[in-house]
């Protein structure tokens, strides 16, 4: 006798079978989405070592046409109008990066943002990018103990400094004041001269780790040492709740000439 059986391809997924594929899915969605976002911070920091990069290069073509002196700091301190990556009409105006004396040797003449960076404070000095750079010691002359505000705070000069390999030029940098905020110098762990220790400025943003651009050139990626809370009573929040601290040293060695 002919079997007349038929199979019945349109019954569907019953909802048991259904439950299974939505929780195997949600059990790979779940496996795969750490080294998603892994994947996507380390694209995030290869880029802002680009940005590192390209403003340390522009630091030595500064210095080349500058009579080897490196980009100054903040040129007018007393009046708080200018920094390295731009300059403002007015002492609590924005900065306008465009206008800084790096602006020249850089693409586009402005400071490229770091894509991991985001300001809660609304700028303290916005246009920096994130970035900060050594102006303790590479964006002055320092000429202690006799401090002079005309001469000291041109940049200082290229050959004052004997192991460029291991100086700090620039590195993720913000300030912690209640929340996070654009701040352009990375603090060393000592205060030059006068001595005490330094309110970190270093961002460890990148899955716990910071980039740093070299004196010499290189970028390498740096995980925190140490955090303090130094002046903390003028300021709200504790740096290393923020991730901001310092690595190497608790002295000026990878930031001083010697």
């Amino acid at each position: 006798m002919k079997d007349t059986r038929t199979t019945d391809w349109s019954r569907g997924f019953t909802l048991i079978e259904l439950l299974v594929v939505i929780a195997v899915i949600a059990l790979l969605v779940s496996i795969l989405m750490p080294s998603l976002q892994r994947a996507k911070d380390l694209a995030k920091s290869a880029s802002c070592k680009m940005n590192l990069r390209t403003l340390q290069q522009a630091n030595e073509m500064y210095a080349s046409t500058f009579d080897g002196h490196y980009v100054p700091g903040a040129a007018d301190f007393l009046s708080n109008r200018q920094r390295w990556f731009g300059s403002r009409e007015t002492d609590s105006g924005p900065f306008v990066s465009q206008d800084g004396p790096l602006g020249e040797f850089l693409p586009g003449k402005e400071v490229r943002d770091c894509p991991s960076f985001t300001d809660s404070l609304n700028g303290f000095e916005a246009g920096c990018g994130g970035y900060g750079y050594n102006n303790n010691f590479v964006g002055q002359m320092r000429s202690a103990p006799d401090y002079d505000f005309e001469t000291d705070l041109a940049g200082n000069l290229r050959d004052r400094f004997a192991k460029p390999i291991r100086t700090v030029a620039f590195t993720d940098a913000a300030f912690v004041d209640g929340g996070l905020t654009e701040y352009s110098f990375v603090e060393s762990p000592e205060f030059p001269y006068w001595g005490g220790s330094a309110r970190p400025s270093i961002h460890f943003r990148h899955i716990e780790r910071t980039n740093v651009a070299w004196l010499d050139g290189h970028v390498s990626d740096e995980e925190m040492s140490f955090s303090n809370d130094a002046s903390g009573g003028f300021f709200e929040g504790s740096p290393a709740d923020f991730n901001v601290g310092f690595f190497g040293p608790e002295s000026n060695e990878l930031f001083d000439c010697e």
